[in-house]
């Protein structure tokens, strides 16, 4: 009887420590990234992205008033492959815990900004104007939708400004 008592005391003396070790956390373990530390890695990447964007964008417009229409929308997929490769590079930086709600829902709006660069490239392609202005016109609420959810971070070029591309 002695032994089982002795037993029992043991393991929940071994539960107990179990249970401090989980939740009290080892001296110098990181508690998780700040907002101001994740926007100082994320603002590096949106700067290569927006500086690319300016590349792949050139000559674009003039192209769509020329009638190029075909010749623009490769401007559009291309700016929708760099931003998704951003989108990557971006959804790959520690979050700060109590930002990470937050951050899903900008991740979510960003891949439908890529989804409609594309929708306006695939109607430029084939000559459809008129729908790729409307799909300008929801990047541009979506944009808006974007920046919205990230106000709070004080972003610079993580900020999208479609102005910069036009």
């Amino acid at each position: 009887m002695k032994s089982m008592s002795r037993g029992k005391l043991g393991l929940s003396g071994v539960a107990v420590l179990a249970l401090l070790l989980v939740v009290i956390p080892p001296a110098g373990a990181a508690e998780g990234v700040t907002r101001e530390e994740f926007v100082k890695q994320a603002e590096p990447i949106c700067k290569t992205n927006v500086l690319a964007n300016k590349r792949i964008f050139k000559g674009a417009k003039a192209e769509v008033k020329a009638g190029k229409l075909k010749l623009a929308s490769t401007h559009f997929f291309r700016a929708a492959t760099a931003f998704g490769r951003t989108i990557r590079q971006l959804a790959a930086v520690p979050r700060p815990p109590e930002d990470e709600a937050k951050l899903d829902r900008w991740f979510e709006v960003l891949r439908d900004e890529k989804r409609l660069i594309e929708k306006i490239g695939r109607a430029l392609a084939v000559g459809d104007k008129h729908r790729a202005e409307s799909y300008s016109v929801d990047l541009n609420r979506n944009s808006n939708l974007a920046n919205n959810t990230v106000l709070g971070f004080g972003f610079a070029y993580c900020r999208i400004d479609p102005s910069r591309f036009g």
